[in-house]
Protein backbone atom coordinates (compact mmCIF):
# COMPACT_ATOMS: atom_id res chain seq x y z
CA UNK A 1 0.00 0.00 0.00
CA UNK A 2 0.87 3.42 -0.61
CA UNK A 3 0.86 5.13 2.45
CA UNK A 4 1.38 8.51 0.88
CA UNK A 5 -0.62 8.14 -2.34
CA UNK A 6 -3.22 6.79 -0.20
CA UNK A 7 -3.06 9.81 2.44
CA UNK A 8 -2.79 12.42 -0.59
CA UNK A 9 -6.09 11.00 -2.07
CA UNK A 10 -7.88 10.97 1.39
CA UNK A 11 -6.86 14.86 1.30
CA UNK A 12 -7.72 15.27 -1.57
CA UNK A 13 -11.64 14.15 -1.57
CA UNK A 14 -11.79 15.37 2.03
CA UNK A 15 -11.37 18.79 1.16
CA UNK A 16 -13.39 18.42 -2.00
CA UNK A 17 -15.90 17.71 0.58
CA UNK A 18 -15.24 21.12 2.37
CA UNK A 19 -17.59 21.73 -0.40
CA UNK A 20 -20.05 19.30 0.49
CA UNK A 21 -20.11 20.20 4.12
CA UNK A 22 -20.80 24.02 3.42
CA UNK A 23 -23.50 23.14 0.81
CA UNK A 24 -24.69 20.96 3.62
CA UNK A 25 -24.58 23.44 6.55
CA UNK A 26 -26.84 25.78 3.71
CA UNK A 27 -29.12 23.17 3.04
CA UNK A 28 -29.46 21.21 6.70
CA UNK A 29 -29.81 24.96 8.53
CA UNK A 30 -31.66 27.69 5.59
CA UNK A 31 -34.18 24.92 4.61
CA UNK A 32 -35.58 24.28 7.18
CA UNK A 33 -35.87 27.98 8.02
CA UNK A 34 -37.43 28.81 5.36
CA UNK A 35 -39.47 25.98 4.92
CA UNK A 36 -42.77 25.32 6.86
CA UNK A 37 -42.34 22.40 9.38
CA UNK A 38 -45.44 20.60 6.76
CA UNK A 39 -43.36 21.51 3.52
CA UNK A 40 -39.61 20.10 5.53
CA UNK A 41 -41.07 17.06 6.38
CA UNK A 42 -42.34 16.45 2.89
CA UNK A 43 -39.14 17.51 1.87
CA UNK A 44 -37.57 15.24 4.04
CA UNK A 45 -39.62 12.35 2.74
CA UNK A 46 -38.44 12.33 -1.11
CA UNK A 47 -34.61 12.69 1.00
CA UNK A 48 -35.96 9.45 2.52
CA UNK A 49 -37.07 7.64 -0.40
CA UNK A 50 -34.37 8.92 -2.48
CA UNK A 51 -31.97 6.43 -0.37
CA UNK A 52 -33.61 3.88 -2.57
CA UNK A 53 -33.22 4.61 -5.94
CA UNK A 54 -29.73 2.83 -6.32
CA UNK A 55 -31.53 -0.47 -6.01
CA UNK A 56 -32.61 0.53 -9.96
CA UNK A 57 -29.40 -0.39 -11.79
CA UNK A 58 -30.20 -3.73 -10.61
CA UNK A 59 -26.31 -4.50 -9.88
CA UNK A 60 -24.69 -3.64 -12.84
CA UNK A 61 -22.25 -0.91 -11.95
CA UNK A 62 -21.89 -3.13 -8.31
CA UNK A 63 -20.57 -5.72 -11.17
CA UNK A 64 -18.62 -3.14 -12.92
CA UNK A 65 -16.68 -2.01 -9.72
CA UNK A 66 -16.06 -5.76 -8.44
CA UNK A 67 -14.99 -6.93 -12.20
CA UNK A 68 -12.94 -3.87 -12.80
CA UNK A 69 -12.08 -2.92 -9.62
CA UNK A 70 -8.31 -3.36 -10.35
CA UNK A 71 -8.44 -1.80 -13.68
CA UNK A 72 -6.83 1.75 -14.86
CA UNK A 73 -9.15 3.84 -16.92
CA UNK A 74 -6.90 3.79 -20.08
CA UNK A 75 -7.71 -0.29 -19.86
CA UNK A 76 -11.32 0.09 -20.23
CA UNK A 77 -12.58 -1.81 -23.36
CA UNK A 78 -14.40 1.50 -25.05
CA UNK A 79 -16.53 -0.28 -27.22
CA UNK A 80 -17.86 -3.11 -24.14
CA UNK A 81 -18.11 -0.24 -21.86
CA UNK A 82 -20.96 1.62 -24.49
CA UNK A 83 -23.00 -1.57 -24.44
CA UNK A 84 -22.96 -1.36 -21.01
CA UNK A 85 -23.96 2.12 -20.68
CA UNK A 86 -26.93 1.22 -23.17
CA UNK A 87 -28.30 -1.73 -21.08
CA UNK A 88 -28.12 1.16 -18.23
CA UNK A 89 -30.59 3.59 -19.64
CA UNK A 90 -32.35 1.08 -21.31
CA UNK A 91 -33.12 0.21 -17.45
CA UNK A 92 -33.47 3.51 -16.07
CA UNK A 93 -35.98 4.47 -18.56
CA UNK A 94 -38.18 0.96 -18.21
CA UNK A 95 -38.60 2.18 -14.11
CA UNK A 96 -38.96 6.01 -14.90
CA UNK A 97 -42.04 4.63 -16.85
CA UNK A 98 -43.41 2.85 -14.16
CA UNK A 99 -43.18 5.67 -11.32
CA UNK A 100 -44.56 7.74 -14.02
CA UNK A 101 -47.70 5.02 -14.63
CA UNK A 102 -47.72 5.01 -10.41
CA UNK A 103 -47.89 8.27 -10.06
CA UNK A 104 -51.43 8.98 -11.93
CA UNK A 105 -53.17 6.42 -9.34
CA UNK A 106 -51.86 8.93 -6.86
CA UNK A 107 -54.74 10.90 -5.19
CA UNK A 108 -52.34 12.65 -2.74
CA UNK A 109 -50.76 15.57 -4.68
CA UNK A 110 -47.74 15.42 -2.55
CA UNK A 111 -47.28 12.11 -2.77
CA UNK A 112 -47.99 12.56 -6.80
CA UNK A 113 -45.31 15.44 -6.96
CA UNK A 114 -42.78 13.36 -5.04
CA UNK A 115 -43.38 9.93 -7.12
CA UNK A 116 -42.71 12.30 -10.57
CA UNK A 117 -39.66 13.85 -8.61
CA UNK A 118 -38.27 10.23 -7.85
CA UNK A 119 -38.52 9.40 -11.42
CA UNK A 120 -36.26 12.37 -12.48
CA UNK A 121 -34.23 12.42 -10.12
CA UNK A 122 -33.42 8.18 -10.65
CA UNK A 123 -31.93 9.19 -14.31
CA UNK A 124 -29.84 12.03 -12.89
CA UNK A 125 -28.14 10.52 -9.82
CA UNK A 126 -27.71 6.81 -10.69
CA UNK A 127 -26.13 7.61 -14.11
CA UNK A 128 -24.14 10.33 -12.12
CA UNK A 129 -23.69 7.60 -10.05
CA UNK A 130 -21.98 5.61 -12.38
CA UNK A 131 -19.73 7.67 -13.66
CA UNK A 132 -18.78 8.24 -10.02
CA UNK A 133 -18.12 4.67 -9.42
CA UNK A 134 -15.72 4.13 -12.35
CA UNK A 135 -14.21 7.14 -11.60
CA UNK A 136 -13.44 5.83 -7.84
CA UNK A 137 -12.51 2.42 -9.42
CA UNK A 138 -9.93 4.19 -11.41
CA UNK A 139 -8.59 6.27 -9.09
CA UNK A 140 -9.59 9.51 -11.14
CA UNK A 141 -9.98 11.16 -7.53
CA UNK A 142 -9.07 14.59 -8.46
CA UNK A 143 -12.03 14.66 -11.60
CA UNK A 144 -14.51 13.38 -8.85
CA UNK A 145 -13.46 16.14 -5.99
CA UNK A 146 -14.01 18.79 -8.62
CA UNK A 147 -17.46 17.22 -9.55
CA UNK A 148 -18.58 17.48 -6.03
CA UNK A 149 -16.81 21.32 -5.26
CA UNK A 150 -19.47 22.62 -8.38
CA UNK A 151 -22.26 20.51 -7.23
CA UNK A 152 -21.74 21.95 -3.56
CA UNK A 153 -21.62 25.62 -5.37
CA UNK A 154 -24.27 25.28 -7.46
CA UNK A 155 -26.41 23.93 -4.24
CA UNK A 156 -25.29 26.69 -2.58
CA UNK A 157 -26.18 29.32 -4.90
CA UNK A 158 -30.00 27.49 -5.39
CA UNK A 159 -30.50 27.74 -1.34
CA UNK A 160 -29.28 31.36 -1.08
CA UNK A 161 -31.12 32.07 -4.09
CA UNK A 162 -34.56 30.80 -2.10
CA UNK A 163 -33.21 32.52 0.68
CA UNK A 164 -33.39 35.95 -0.44
CA UNK A 165 -37.13 35.21 -2.07
CA UNK A 166 -37.90 34.56 1.44
CA UNK A 167 -36.24 37.65 3.17
CA UNK A 168 -38.06 39.37 0.36
CA UNK A 169 -41.20 38.20 1.51
CA UNK A 170 -41.81 35.53 -1.32
CA UNK A 171 -43.13 32.21 -0.46
CA UNK A 172 -40.49 28.74 -0.79
CA UNK A 173 -42.18 25.60 -1.17
CA UNK A 174 -40.52 22.25 -1.38
CA UNK A 175 -41.70 21.70 -4.80
CA UNK A 176 -39.51 24.59 -6.70
CA UNK A 177 -36.33 23.16 -4.11
CA UNK A 178 -36.94 19.92 -5.39
CA UNK A 179 -37.43 21.16 -9.15
CA UNK A 180 -33.96 23.37 -8.68
CA UNK A 181 -32.18 20.16 -7.25
CA UNK A 182 -32.90 18.08 -9.84
CA UNK A 183 -32.70 20.49 -12.50
CA UNK A 184 -28.75 21.13 -11.08
CA UNK A 185 -28.13 17.25 -10.80
CA UNK A 186 -29.21 16.94 -14.48
CA UNK A 187 -26.63 19.42 -15.45
CA UNK A 188 -23.90 17.53 -13.32
CA UNK A 189 -24.95 14.61 -15.00
CA UNK A 190 -24.23 15.93 -18.62
CA UNK A 191 -20.92 17.35 -18.02
CA UNK A 192 -20.16 13.52 -16.81
CA UNK A 193 -20.99 11.98 -19.75
CA UNK A 194 -19.04 14.11 -21.98
CA UNK A 195 -16.25 13.88 -20.01
CA UNK A 196 -16.55 10.44 -20.46
CA UNK A 197 -17.55 10.01 -23.90
CA UNK A 198 -15.07 8.12 -24.93
CA UNK A 199 -16.92 4.93 -22.83
CA UNK A 200 -20.49 6.61 -23.72
CA UNK A 201 -20.99 7.19 -27.14
CA UNK A 202 -19.98 6.02 -30.74
CA UNK A 203 -19.78 2.43 -32.00
CA UNK A 204 -21.30 0.45 -28.96
CA UNK A 205 -21.23 -3.76 -28.57
CA UNK A 206 -24.45 -4.78 -29.41
CA UNK A 207 -26.83 -5.65 -26.58
CA UNK A 208 -26.59 -9.35 -27.81
CA UNK A 209 -22.51 -8.92 -27.24
CA UNK A 210 -22.66 -7.26 -24.06
CA UNK A 211 -25.94 -9.66 -22.92
CA UNK A 212 -23.81 -12.92 -21.64
CA UNK A 213 -21.58 -10.46 -19.72
CA UNK A 214 -23.90 -8.41 -18.21
CA UNK A 215 -25.77 -10.79 -17.00
CA UNK A 216 -22.59 -12.16 -15.30
CA UNK A 217 -21.89 -8.44 -13.43
CA UNK A 218 -26.04 -8.32 -12.37
CA UNK A 219 -25.24 -12.08 -10.56
CA UNK A 220 -21.87 -10.38 -8.54
CA UNK A 221 -23.19 -6.94 -8.38
CA UNK A 222 -26.71 -7.67 -7.04
CA UNK A 223 -25.74 -8.97 -3.84
CA UNK A 224 -23.47 -6.51 -3.71
CA UNK A 225 -26.06 -3.76 -4.41
CA UNK A 226 -28.73 -5.33 -2.19
CA UNK A 227 -26.15 -5.61 1.04
CA UNK A 228 -25.71 -2.13 0.52
CA UNK A 229 -29.21 -1.39 0.43
CA UNK A 230 -29.61 -3.35 3.63
CA UNK A 231 -27.41 -1.01 5.22
CA UNK A 232 -28.99 1.65 3.63
CA UNK A 233 -32.55 0.09 5.19
CA UNK A 234 -30.60 -0.34 8.62
CA UNK A 235 -29.31 3.23 8.98
CA UNK A 236 -32.87 4.15 7.83
CA UNK A 237 -35.35 2.10 9.07
CA UNK A 238 -36.06 3.80 11.75
CA UNK A 239 -36.93 7.38 9.46
CA UNK A 240 -39.25 4.86 7.50
CA UNK A 241 -41.36 3.65 10.84
CA UNK A 242 -41.62 7.16 11.95
CA UNK A 243 -42.53 8.43 8.43
CA UNK A 244 -45.55 5.68 8.02
CA UNK A 245 -46.39 5.43 11.91
CA UNK A 246 -46.04 9.61 12.60
CA UNK A 247 -47.54 12.68 11.77
CA UNK A 248 -45.90 14.70 8.97
CA UNK A 249 -45.04 17.49 11.39
CA UNK A 250 -43.17 14.73 13.74
CA UNK A 251 -41.31 12.92 11.33
CA UNK A 252 -39.95 16.73 10.25
CA UNK A 253 -38.29 16.94 13.62
CA UNK A 254 -37.40 13.59 13.63
CA UNK A 255 -35.52 13.53 10.44
CA UNK A 256 -33.76 16.92 10.94
CA UNK A 257 -32.16 15.25 14.13
CA UNK A 258 -30.38 13.10 11.39
CA UNK A 259 -30.27 15.87 9.35
CA UNK A 260 -27.52 16.99 11.32
CA UNK A 261 -25.35 13.92 11.45
CA UNK A 262 -24.58 14.76 7.40
CA UNK A 263 -21.55 17.33 8.27
CA UNK A 264 -19.61 14.49 9.98
CA UNK A 265 -21.12 11.57 7.71
CA UNK A 266 -19.87 14.16 4.63
CA UNK A 267 -16.09 13.64 5.94
CA UNK A 268 -16.32 9.92 6.41
CA UNK A 269 -17.38 9.30 2.90
CA UNK A 270 -13.87 10.58 1.80
CA UNK A 271 -12.29 7.42 3.47
CA UNK A 272 -14.52 5.15 2.15
CA UNK A 273 -14.23 6.61 -1.78
CA UNK A 274 -10.43 6.38 -1.30
CA UNK A 275 -10.12 3.04 0.61
CA UNK A 276 -11.51 0.26 -1.78
CA UNK A 277 -9.61 0.31 -4.80
CA UNK A 278 -6.66 1.14 -2.34
CA UNK A 279 -7.93 -2.30 -0.84
CA UNK A 280 -8.33 -4.39 -3.98
CA UNK A 281 -4.59 -3.44 -4.74
CA UNK A 282 -3.33 -4.65 -1.28
CA UNK A 283 -2.15 -8.46 -0.33
CA UNK A 284 -3.92 -10.76 1.59
CA UNK A 285 -1.28 -10.18 4.84
CA UNK A 286 -1.60 -6.68 4.31
CA UNK A 287 -4.97 -6.71 4.43
CA UNK A 288 -5.05 -8.74 7.74
CA UNK A 289 -2.64 -6.06 9.52
CA UNK A 290 -4.23 -3.05 8.85
CA UNK A 291 -8.00 -3.85 9.65
CA UNK A 292 -7.52 -3.49 13.78
CA UNK A 293 -5.31 -0.09 12.83
CA UNK A 294 -8.30 1.11 10.06
CA UNK A 295 -11.57 0.53 12.72
CA UNK A 296 -9.37 1.68 15.53
CA UNK A 297 -9.22 4.96 13.36
CA UNK A 298 -12.41 5.32 11.95
CA UNK A 299 -13.47 5.11 15.93
CA UNK A 300 -11.40 7.98 17.22
CA UNK A 301 -12.33 9.76 14.48
CA UNK A 302 -15.91 9.86 14.86
CA UNK A 303 -16.17 10.18 18.06
CA UNK A 304 -13.86 13.11 18.08
CA UNK A 305 -16.18 15.04 15.62
CA UNK A 306 -18.56 14.07 18.26
CA UNK A 307 -18.17 17.30 19.46
CA UNK A 308 -19.75 19.21 17.28
CA UNK A 309 -22.97 18.05 19.20
CA UNK A 310 -22.14 20.76 21.81
CA UNK A 311 -22.04 23.74 19.83
CA UNK A 312 -24.48 22.48 17.50
CA UNK A 313 -27.11 22.42 20.61
CA UNK A 314 -26.77 25.79 21.28
CA UNK A 315 -26.98 26.60 17.64
CA UNK A 316 -30.54 25.15 16.87
CA UNK A 317 -32.03 26.71 20.00
CA UNK A 318 -30.42 30.05 18.75
CA UNK A 319 -31.55 29.96 15.24
CA UNK A 320 -33.89 27.08 14.49
CA UNK A 321 -36.21 26.70 18.10
CA UNK A 322 -38.85 25.34 16.32
CA UNK A 323 -36.67 22.21 15.65
CA UNK A 324 -35.65 22.16 19.74
CA UNK A 325 -37.64 18.83 20.09
CA UNK A 326 -35.13 17.16 17.38
CA UNK A 327 -31.72 17.81 20.05
CA UNK A 328 -33.09 15.01 22.11
CA UNK A 329 -33.36 12.64 19.37
CA UNK A 330 -29.94 13.77 18.03
CA UNK A 331 -28.58 12.80 21.31
CA UNK A 332 -29.65 9.52 21.43
CA UNK A 333 -28.46 8.95 17.29
CA UNK A 334 -25.20 10.80 17.47
CA UNK A 335 -23.00 8.46 18.72
CA UNK A 336 -24.31 5.33 16.72
CA UNK A 337 -22.34 7.16 14.09
CA UNK A 338 -19.41 5.93 15.18
CA UNK A 339 -20.92 2.15 14.60
CA UNK A 340 -22.08 2.43 11.36
CA UNK A 341 -18.58 4.49 9.83
CA UNK A 342 -16.60 1.30 11.17
CA UNK A 343 -18.82 -1.11 9.44
CA UNK A 344 -19.68 0.70 6.16
CA UNK A 345 -16.16 2.29 5.48
CA UNK A 346 -14.14 -0.43 6.86
CA UNK A 347 -15.54 -3.59 7.42
CA UNK A 348 -18.17 -3.78 4.10
CA UNK A 349 -15.16 -2.50 1.73
CA UNK A 350 -13.27 -5.71 3.18
CA UNK A 351 -15.98 -7.48 2.48
CA UNK A 352 -16.38 -6.44 -0.95
CA UNK A 353 -12.24 -6.41 -1.46
CA UNK A 354 -12.31 -10.61 0.02
CA UNK A 355 -15.35 -11.47 -2.17
CA UNK A 356 -17.50 -12.29 0.36
CA UNK A 357 -20.59 -10.16 -0.61
CA UNK A 358 -22.88 -12.88 0.10
CA UNK A 359 -21.85 -13.62 3.31
CA UNK A 360 -21.99 -9.64 4.31
CA UNK A 361 -25.45 -9.53 2.08
CA UNK A 362 -26.79 -12.67 4.51
CA UNK A 363 -25.70 -10.62 7.75
CA UNK A 364 -27.37 -7.82 6.91
CA UNK A 365 -30.80 -9.35 5.97
CA UNK A 366 -30.89 -10.86 9.30
CA UNK A 367 -29.68 -7.03 11.03
CA UNK A 368 -32.66 -5.81 9.13
CA UNK A 369 -35.17 -8.25 10.02
CA UNK A 370 -33.80 -7.56 13.92
CA UNK A 371 -33.80 -3.76 13.39
CA UNK A 372 -37.92 -3.90 11.76
CA UNK A 373 -38.81 -6.43 15.15
CA UNK A 374 -37.05 -3.69 17.05
CA UNK A 375 -38.44 -0.69 15.86
CA UNK A 376 -41.94 -2.59 16.07
CA UNK A 377 -41.51 -3.32 19.57
CA UNK A 378 -40.17 0.31 20.79
CA UNK A 379 -43.14 1.53 18.95
CA UNK A 380 -46.36 -1.05 20.19
CA UNK A 381 -44.95 -0.51 23.67
CA UNK A 382 -44.29 3.29 23.60
CA UNK A 383 -45.35 4.87 20.85
CA UNK A 384 -42.93 7.37 20.74
CA UNK A 385 -40.00 8.88 18.34
CA UNK A 386 -37.36 8.21 20.80
CA UNK A 387 -37.86 5.11 21.63
CA UNK A 388 -37.49 3.77 18.01
CA UNK A 389 -34.03 5.97 18.13
CA UNK A 390 -33.07 4.08 21.08
CA UNK A 391 -33.93 0.70 19.62
CA UNK A 392 -32.02 1.57 16.46
CA UNK A 393 -28.90 2.19 18.21
CA UNK A 394 -28.94 -1.54 19.98
CA UNK A 395 -29.59 -2.66 16.56
CA UNK A 396 -26.42 -1.07 15.21
CA UNK A 397 -24.31 -2.64 18.43
CA UNK A 398 -25.68 -5.92 17.55
CA UNK A 399 -24.84 -4.92 13.84
CA UNK A 400 -21.41 -4.37 14.89
CA UNK A 401 -20.42 -7.32 16.80
CA UNK A 402 -22.35 -9.73 14.00
CA UNK A 403 -20.54 -8.58 10.73
CA UNK A 404 -17.19 -8.40 12.89
CA UNK A 405 -17.18 -11.67 13.86
CA UNK A 406 -16.20 -12.57 10.60
CA UNK A 407 -12.54 -10.93 11.51
CA UNK A 408 -12.63 -12.39 14.62
CA UNK A 409 -12.80 -15.92 13.05
CA UNK A 410 -10.87 -15.20 10.03
CA UNK A 411 -8.17 -13.17 10.94
CA UNK A 412 -7.96 -14.01 14.29
CA UNK A 413 -8.72 -10.24 15.65
CA UNK A 414 -9.14 -9.35 18.78
CA UNK A 415 -12.02 -6.94 19.50
CA UNK A 416 -11.82 -6.05 22.98
CA UNK A 417 -9.80 -2.85 22.15
CA UNK A 418 -11.93 -0.83 19.99
CA UNK A 419 -15.16 -2.45 21.08
CA UNK A 420 -14.10 -1.41 24.84
CA UNK A 421 -13.52 2.18 23.43
CA UNK A 422 -16.57 1.96 21.15
CA UNK A 423 -18.98 1.51 24.51
CA UNK A 424 -16.98 4.01 27.04
CA UNK A 425 -16.95 6.54 24.43
CA UNK A 426 -20.41 5.81 24.07
CA UNK A 427 -21.97 5.89 28.03
CA UNK A 428 -19.11 8.87 28.27
CA UNK A 429 -21.38 10.74 25.88
CA UNK A 430 -24.58 9.65 27.01
CA UNK A 431 -23.44 10.63 30.66
CA UNK A 432 -21.98 13.71 30.24
CA UNK A 433 -24.83 15.20 27.51
CA UNK A 434 -27.14 14.99 31.06
CA UNK A 435 -25.56 18.18 32.20
CA UNK A 436 -27.79 21.12 31.03
CA UNK A 437 -24.70 23.57 30.45
CA UNK A 438 -23.43 22.79 26.68
CA UNK A 439 -20.68 24.20 27.22
CA UNK A 440 -19.72 22.50 30.52
CA UNK A 441 -20.54 19.29 29.02
CA UNK A 442 -18.54 20.09 26.23
CA UNK A 443 -15.31 20.94 27.49
CA UNK A 444 -15.58 17.71 29.69
CA UNK A 445 -16.12 15.56 26.62
CA UNK A 446 -12.80 17.08 25.10
CA UNK A 447 -11.00 16.16 27.88
CA UNK A 448 -12.53 13.07 28.90
CA UNK A 449 -12.25 11.75 25.18
CA UNK A 450 -8.61 12.89 25.29
CA UNK A 451 -7.81 10.51 28.20
CA UNK A 452 -9.88 7.59 26.74
CA UNK A 453 -8.12 7.70 23.56
CA UNK A 454 -4.26 8.26 25.02
CA UNK A 455 -5.80 4.93 27.48
CA UNK A 456 -7.05 2.78 25.14
CA UNK A 457 -5.98 3.62 21.52
CA UNK A 458 -2.73 4.47 22.58
CA UNK A 459 -1.43 2.25 19.75
CA UNK A 460 -3.56 3.44 16.93
CA UNK A 461 -1.66 7.16 17.69
CA UNK A 462 1.76 5.19 16.80
CA UNK A 463 0.44 3.36 13.81
CA UNK A 464 -0.95 6.26 12.58
CA UNK A 465 2.71 7.90 12.78
CA UNK A 466 3.75 5.35 11.31
CA UNK A 467 1.51 5.39 8.22
CA UNK A 468 2.07 8.91 7.39
CA UNK A 469 6.45 8.20 7.72
CA UNK A 470 6.02 5.50 4.74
Amino acid sequence: MNHKKTLKNIIGVTLSNCSTILAGVMIGFIIPKIFTVSDYGLYKTFTLYTNYIGLFSIGIIDGIVLDYGMYDYEELDRRKFRGFFKWYILVHAIVCAILLGISFFTADKDRTFIIIALAADILAVNITGYYQQISQITQRFRELSLRKIMLSIANILVVAALLLVSIKGGSVGYQLYIILHIAVCMILTAWYAYTYREITFGEAATFKETGHELGHLIKIGFPLLFANLCSTLILTLDRQFVNILFTNTEYAVYAFAYNMLSLVTVATSAISTVLYPILKRTTSDTLKKNYSDLVSIMLVFVYGALIAYFPLCAFIRWFLPKYTESLVIFRVIFPGLAISSSITVVMHNYYKTLGDNIKYFKKSILILLLSAAANGVAYIIFKTTVSISVASIVTMIVWYLYVEQYFVHNYGYSRWKNLSFLLLMMVFFYGITCIGNWLLSGILYIAGYIVITLLIQKDTIQSAKRFLAH
